[in-house]
């Protein structure tokens, strides 16, 4: 072969590996965008799970998107840890999960970006956690909200005491809605006169609401930031004919919760709408796996709200 037929065989072949690493990138870059979301295997005692139900959504909102592939994933333990062991196991593109905030869980939340893995929280944010967005409901302004509310309908000087599975608690959903109501409280001048840790366990949640209402006999309201002390605080009102007397306030939705609205026992409670929330998660992923190369959105949505008069005819 002449020089000249060596050089253009030799381009040729040149050009003919560019345009197969072309076309390798060209496949890479149609590869699904991979999400995951892990969430507790079964309920919880009052008989809901959020992340699951935002999974149920996201599932859902993202038939007919094939430049998605999203898992989910039921486990005995979410743990931080856990969860982001496997996430990079996986190697996959995102995870979504819940925000949780203490020193360990900073660090896993680290361990995901230096993987080049996207965080996506969507139960309690965690600005420190340097996700990608928080895609869920506005904990801090319900918190606000309800203090609003309390603040309209009581007298002044009324004594509001305050529950939580952990006053101090690391689950930044409820941590939120916490420190939404003292600052709105603050504001309002609410008279708070008591803040008592509760429990995930039902039995020793009426024991702690049991105690409290012992101590201050004269309690005008309660402010329950999850449903384990929301329904804790009905069953003691209603064993002691005391539904009506305490305007009591609580968070999500299920049987027992609405019965005790109908009953009188609960007055309010705040739902968060999961539907919105794992579509706006699917819209996400969606507009991530076309650029790749975005940075997130966050986008917060208030909870929905229900009380006895909704609930009336059904």
């Amino acid at each position: 072969m002449g020089r000249g037929k060596r050089a253009v065989a030799v381009a040729a072949a040149l050009l003919c590996g560019l345009a197969q690493m072309c076309g390798e990138a060209h496949g890479l870059e149609e590869k699904p965008l991979r999400a995951v979301i892990f969430y507790h295997e079964q309920t919880w005692l009052q008989d809901f799970n959020i992340v699951h139900e935002i999974a149920d959504a996201i599932e859902e909102n993202l038939e007919g998107h094939p430049e998605v592939a999203f898992s989910r994933y039921g486990m005995e333990s979410v743990s931080v840890e856990n969860v982001v062991k496997l996430a990079i196991r996986m190697k996959t593109d995102v995870l979504l999960f819940l925000g949780t905030r203490s020193e360990v869980s900073l660090e896993y939340y680290q361990a995901l970006s230096d993987e080049g893995i996207r965080l996506i929280l969507v139960d309690g944010d965690v600005e420190e956690s340097g996700r990608y967005a928080y895609i869920g409901t506005d904990n801090y302004g319900v918190g606000e909200k309800a203090a609003g509310f309390l603040a309209e309908i009581l007298e002044q000087q009324a004594e509001v005491a305050v529950l939580a599975p952990a006053l101090q608690t690391g689950l930044r959903s409820v941590g939120a809605r916490l420190d939404g109501f003292f600052a709105g409280a603050e504001e309002k001048g609410l008279n708070i006169v008591a803040r008592m840790d509760t429990s995930y366990d039902s039995l020793t949640a009426i024991s702690t609401v049991e105690r409290l209402l012992d101590e201050h006999p004269g309690l005008k309201a309660l402010f329950c930031a999850d449903a384990v002390s929301g329904q804790a605080a009905a069953d003691v009102l209603e064993a002691r004919g005391r539904s009506g007397d305490t305007v009591v306030i609580t968070f999500d939705r299920n049987e027992k919760i609405e019965n005790a609205l109908r009953l009188g026992a609960l007055d309010l409670t705040y739902t968060q709408d999961t539907e919105t929330i794992g579509e706006a998660c699917a819209q996400a992923l969606v507009e991530l796996a076309a650029d790749r190369t975005q940075t997130g959105e966050d986008r917060l949505f208030p909870c929905i709200e229900l009380t006895t008069q909704d609930l009336e005819g059904r």
